[in-house]
């Protein structure tokens, strides 16, 4: 999986090769608690803050929010979301809608 973020005005391609059981947790639980219809500020920082986590901290929110256009953001974060899911519905045969 990977994220390409702009940084010091040039586009820097950030990898997370290894996603770890807990982030699958991670993700699930978070992907439950947000409102993607009506998402507030708070629940964008905590997006975010779970995309940062999931590059292992290799970039901060603030590079997040100033490195991806705005509309970008939330296509990132849903990419991000599926990738993690998917490679689990992937494995066991089950569809992720499900």
């Amino acid at each position: 999986m990977e994220i390409k973020l702009r940084v010091d005005d040039k586009e820097k391609t950030y990898v997370a090769d290894f996603i770890s059981a807990r982030m699958l947790r991670r993700t699930l639980e978070i992907s439950k608690k947000v409102n993607f219809n009506d998402m507030t500020a708070e629940e964008l920082d905590t997006m975010v803050d779970f995309i940062v986590e999931l590059f292992k901290n290799k970039f901060t929110r603030d590079d997040v929010y100033d490195g991806l256009s705005s509309s970008e953001l939330i296509p990132t974060i849903t990419r991000c979301i599926t990738e993690v899911v998917g490679e689990v519905a992937e494995v066991t045969g089950v569809d992720e809608k499900n």
